[in-house]
């Protein structure tokens, strides 16, 4: 029979009722884990908070709590997400030892896959729907014997969300025991990665990554545009030496990034010496925080990338810091239509919209270290995020982006007419 489940709050997972299986979830769930836990007979009684959102389904009952494992995982909510190749791969490799703890052994996994046909309307491929009847899995159930699971193994499959490319998961199985009874299964799900890769992976802001991840589903969001690019890089690079300019590079990059991470932004493109940054009310909690936000990030990038500069100065020699300005623009976007760019080599954040172009173009306008920032950005602050970074968006005056000293042809064309200020 399938161990029973004890309800909670629909926000958090139901728990397992044996102790050991509860304790277990609890702290898996609480570290963020992509996991699940079966019982003693292989029915599902817990998968965690971070594995649901990764499959897109909260409904315990469709996840199958209280099935056995077979019926469960060839179900089309987990079957789906996963590659068929790797389906009939992971069913050849665990079927011996669902079948060691299986007392029905099996026949009751013949009735289960046969009462589970009878209900899908479709299928995973790899289990046709007149298998019973063709003898196809009776001819299958007949080369496979019980074997003893040993205490920890893995498997790895394809995982499958849409519009992205196939993700390698390596799978680990936990057996457990209490009181020398054989209690549960844990399976721990983590990337099918190298170390030394993870180790690279890590060194980003979870915080950051996070933020990216709720952009899985791209459509449309308010955010705050930031774009933001040394000046004269080309002279920069033609002057100083290979080395010291990729360095500068790095450590210029590195600064601004940090900067919109600390304003709990999403960092953008790199394209060359440039950054682009957005922060959305959806992580900020409201347009006006979202703009005082890149405000308060657009005016620290300056003095970031100076102090940066200033450390491959004095490790090189031959960099002045003062040559090191940087040009900012931030502006509003209320319709961007924002998501992930994921290939099997980057994975970006970008967004679509009229005023990502504009923004670009106030960036390139501004000269000498300058942060324009756009009167729709302004007076999106409220009176009390605005006296927080002084300004006083009643007392702002602005002038049109083409009337700008360091306006070029495509800044007057793309947005001459868009009014911004000095800040």
């Amino acid at each position: 029979m399938p161990t029973s489940i004890s309800p909670t709050m629909s926000s958090q997972p139901s728990l397992p009722d044996h102790p050991k299986l509860r304790r277990i979830a609890e702290e898996l769930d609480e570290v963020a884990c992509a996991a699940s836990i079966f019982d003693g007979s292989w029915n599902l009684v817990w998968v965690s908070s971070e594995l649901k959102v990764l499959i897109g389904e909260e409904d315990e009952g469709k996840l199958g709590y209280g099935k056995h494992v077979v019926e469960t995982y060839s179900s089309p909510t987990w079957a789906l997400l996963i590659t068929t190749e790797s389906q009939l791969n992971m069913f050849q490799q665990h079927l011996p030892r669902y079948l060691y703890d299986s007392s029905g052994g099996k026949e009751e996994f013949r009735r289960t896959l046969e009462d589970a046909l009878e209900n899908w309307d479709d299928p995973p491929d790899w289990l046709p729907k007149d298998a019973v009847s063709s003898g196809l899995l009776d001819r299958f159930l007949q080369q496979v014997e019980p074997e003893r699971p040993p205490l920890i193994w893995t498997s790895t499959f394809e995982f499958l969300r849409p519009g992205l490319p196939p993700a390698p998961i390596r799978e680990f199985h936990i057996r457990l025991f209490e009181d020398e009874e054989f209690a549960g299964t844990v399976l721990l799900y983590e990337p099918a990665l190298p170390a030394r890769v993870l180790d690279l992976v890590s060194r980003g802001d979870r915080g950051m990554f996070e933020r990216m991840a709720r952009l899985v589903d791209p459509g449309r969001r308010r955010a705050a545009i930031l774009f933001a690019d040394l000046e004269a890089s080309a002279d920069l690079s033609r002057r100083l030496p290979s080395a010291a300019y990729f360095q500068l590079l790095r450590v210029a990059t590195t600064a601004i990034d940090d900067v919109v991470v600390q304003h709990r932004g999403i960092v953008g493109k790199h394209v060359g010496d440039g950054v682009t940054a957005f922060f959305l009310v959806d992580d900020l909690g409201s347009p006006s925080a979202a703009a005082r936000a890149a405000v308060s990030a657009a005016r620290e990038i300056g003095t970031a990338v100076r102090a940066a500069a200033d450390e491959v100065g004095d490790e090189t020699g031959v960099l002045d810091p003062s040559d090191c300005l940087v040009n900012v623009g931030v502006h509003w976007g209320g319709t961007l239509y924002m998501g992930q760019l994921v290939t099997g080599g980057r994975l970006e954040v970008t967004a679509l919209g009229d005023e990502v172009n504009e923004c670009a173009r106030m960036q390139q306008t501004a000269m000498g270290g300058q942060v324009l920032a756009s009167k729709s950005l302004v007076e999106h602050l409220t009176d009390d995020d605005a006296h927080a970074i002084d300004i006083d968006p009643d007392r702002v005056l602005y002038a049109p982006l083409g009337e700008l000293e360091g306006a070029g042809d495509k800044a007057r064309k793309d947005a001459g007419t868009i009014p911004v200020t000095q800040l």
